[in-house]
């Protein structure tokens, strides 16, 4: 059994967005995405994976493909991994509980940043 606390993974840094992840298998990968106003996720896609994300607090905003729309909390957002992915623009303090399925073979998405 492991055992994480989301609210330990809510780590702000002004120089760049945070990532700390909380499981990661062959199977899954699921992680808390931390993002400030003036920062960005920039487009990438999630090869063969779906993903699932949960605002726990924060907003802005999500790009999938070509369509625009605001993320507050208790937003639930999904995207395939062929799906062109970005969080353009962040409005509040922004934290996501990320969901990969099944995790992508480039181990950077396994990695925590910032």
């Amino acid at each position: 059994m492991d055992i994480k606390n989301m609210k330990e993974s809510i780590v702000f840094n002004e120089k760049t967005f945070t990532k700390r992840v909380l499981l990661a298998n062959k199977n899954i990968l699921c992680f808390v995405l931390n993002l400030m106003p003036g920062q960005a996720l920039p487009e990438h896609k999630h090869e063969n994976s779906s993903l699932v994300f949960h605002v726990m607090t924060g907003s802005g905003e999500v790009k999938i493909n070509e369509e625009v729309a605001k993320i507050s909390a208790g937003s639930v957002v999904s995207a395939k991994g062929e799906d062109d992915f970005s969080i353009p623009t962040v409005t509040e303090n922004l934290s996501l509980f990320v969901v990969i399925s099944p995790n992508p073979s480039n181990h950077l998405y396994s990695e925590s940043l910032g």
